[in-house]
């Protein structure tokens, strides 16, 4: 019931509901099936059988055999008006081929190009470093004399920063009163008369 030239539908995939045509069966329970895809928007592809329900129809065609021709074999057999699938004309036939034209090549761009290597990390001894001369910022300056409200110290020059040193706040341990295990005895009550 499987063999090539069988007309399935697809049950899976996102291609379920679709007809299909066996085009090679494969080992370990795999077909290579097409629509193809300019007639019923199926991609050829390798599909498990399980996925796959076989129609009663067959088109005599080869092994591996290209759209064009199972295109061809459907209108032959006049399988497009039995089965309700659209028959493509020449602008479906082309549009499914530049598709997949971008797909291969864009597959094959994938694969060549070149992976990124990993950024390097500094080592974190200064020993490799060669020295660097340390340069005074003047936008720094700038900076700090915009900041500054004018007063009499902004006009003897810029002042410096001292690091702003934060002070270590202690906090004072709370203990807390555990309850007291004895009771104290309460006031008797008067008994009233």
């Amino acid at each position: 019931m499987i063999d090539v030239g069988r007309i399935c539908m697809k049950t899976a995939g996102r291609e379920a509901g679709k007809f299909c045509v066996i085009l090679d069966v494969l080992p370990d329970g795999f077909v290579m099936v097409t629509g193809p895809k300019a007639a019923t928007r199926v991609k050829r592809r390798k599909c498990n059988i399980h996925h796959i329900e076989p129609t009663p129809e067959t088109l005599k065609i080869r092994k591996n055999a290209s759209d064009d021709e199972v295109i061809a074999a459907y209108k032959k057999e006049g399988l497009f008006k039995k089965l309700g699938v659209k028959e493509p004309d020449a602008k479906d036939i082309e549009k499914a081929k530049e598709d997949e034209r971008k797909r291969a090549t864009g597959a094959k761009a994938a694969k060549e190009k070149p992976k990124a290597e990993p950024k390097k990390e500094k080592p974190e001894t200064k020993e490799h470093e060669p020295e660097k001369e340390e340069k005074p910022e003047p936008k720094a300056e700038k900076k700090q004399e915009k900041t500054e409200p004018k007063s009499e110290k902004s006009k003897e020059g810029p002042a410096e920063k001292k690091p702003a040193v934060k002070k270590a706040v202690k906090k004072k341990a709370v203990a807390k009163k555990a309850p007291s295990k004895t009771k104290k005895p309460e006031p008797k009550k008067k008994a009233r008369k």
